[in-house]
């Protein structure tokens, strides 16, 4: 918080107590120091406060919605729900109450339901900026980027410095692969708000796509001094680290990624991924096998798992096996059956491994170099090379 800020609040905080010594306690009073304790962070005592002041009007409208929300920004969101849902009752026209129901159910991955809040509040208010940004963060989630961008202009044209809007644009932005203008959307969040972590991480990832590693680096870094037990950061940063080939740095940053959440996919996978390229081939195998444990149905796990046995193990047998599931999971994954051939050749199978091929070259034809952009030149040529009947695996 802006210490100027923080100055002003606990200003603000000292005037009321002030007031309540000398004039004794009213649920008005509560509410407006809880307010700012909520706003300073200490929700432990706005929570007591409000609480109190229930015991005395049990019926306030306002009371219940202003505990939702504190119990909302402690993370407890099915109290805040509750808290929220007795608020509406006791208030049905009060749209504030809308909106933060619609916040809490978006933080608890309830997109359907929270979007319905969103657009009861917005037919109140069709020019909302909260409930205009609410809206569109749940279309950035099921990809929908152009009605979400859309959304989070309108937002921005009545409300500029809108922060949330600014930070969901950038999002919008990078879904639509548009980084620079992204990192545009980033920046002016930050500036009005450079204590929120959210665009730091948006930022992060739009430097990471555009090639800009050391920067990237930097950001996931400033995100994770403002929280530092976000498992998805550290997993983010790992990703970018890997690309900069400093393996053992990753490895940290996805065993702290892991840590924070044992369950998180990606970091076993980027565990191992790592772990293969510092050569602990046995160790990358067991990080390979705690991922699909968790998520079995990942062809790219798959894929990379096949990879380790095959050039680094020397097991080609329990490759083609992995090769094969990547395959059944998703047939046009081109990378996968690419490999896949190559490993065909170093068996013996040249008949199968022209099958293979052939249908990688046909898709590549159709589709492009983007289609599979992994693949180098000098592939490319081996494929060609091989398919004519003159050419042997490099790999």
């Amino acid at each position: 918080m802006d210490p100027e800020l923080r100055r002003l609040y606990l200003q603000d905080l000292k005037e009321i107590e002030d007031e309540i010594r000398e004039f004794g306690v009213n649920v008005e009073l509560l509410m407006e120091k809880a307010e700012i304790l909520d706003f300073l962070g200490r929700q432990d005592e706005a929570e007591v406060l409000l609480r109190e002041a229930l015991q005395k009007e049990p019926e306030h409208g306002d009371l219940w919605n202003n505990l939702g929300v504190v119990l909302k920004n402690m993370g407890r969101y099915e109290e805040a729900f509750d808290a929220l849902m007795t608020s509406q009752r006791l208030s049905p026209s009060r749209t504030v109450t809308l909106k933060n129901i619609g916040d809490v159910l978006f933080f608890q991955y309830r997109d359907d339901e929270a979007r319905l809040w969103y657009e009861r509040a917005l037919r109140a208010d069709r020019n909302d900026p909260w409930a205009l940004t609410g809206k569109a963060q749940i279309l950035v989630s099921k990809r929908n980027y152009e009605t979400s961008l859309e959304l989070f202009d309108r937002a921005l044209t009545i409300e500029p410095d809108y922060t949330w809007a600014l930070g969901g644009r950038g999002m919008a932005l990078l879904g639509l692969g548009q980084f620079e203008e992204a990192l545009d959307s980033f920046d002016q969040a930050i500036e009005l708000d450079p204590e929120w972590d959210q665009p730091h991480c948006g930022k992060a990832e739009a430097l990471h796509r555009l090639g800009r590693l050391k920067e990237a680096e930097a950001e996931y870094r400033t995100a994770l001094r403002l929280d530092e037990l976000d498992p998805l950061k550290w997993q983010d940063l790992g990703n970018v680290l890997l690309d900069m080939n400093r393996f053992r740095d990753s490895l940290r940053a996805f065993r702290r990624a892991a840590r924070l959440d044992e369950a998180l996919v990606r970091a076993h996978s980027g565990m191992a991924h790592a772990l293969d390229m510092l050569g602990r081939f046995d160790d990358a195998l067991v990080e390979y096998d705690k991922a699909l444990a968790l998520d079995e149905e990942d062809p790219s796990i798959w894929n990379n798992r096949a990879v380790l046995q095959a050039e680094g193990m020397n097991d080609f047998t329990a490759a083609k096996g992995s090769y094969e599931r990547a395959l059944a999971l998703d047939p046009e994954y081109h990378l996968a059956r690419f490999n896949f051939a190559q490993l065909l050749v170093k068996m013996g199978h040249d008949k199968h491994a022209r099958e293979e091929l052939r249908k990688v070259q046909s898709a590549f034809r159709s589709g492009g170099r983007d289609l599979i952009p992994e693949l180098r030149d000098e592939d490319l040529t081996w494929m060609e090379s091989f398919l004519s009947g003159g050419g042997k695996s490099e790999k």
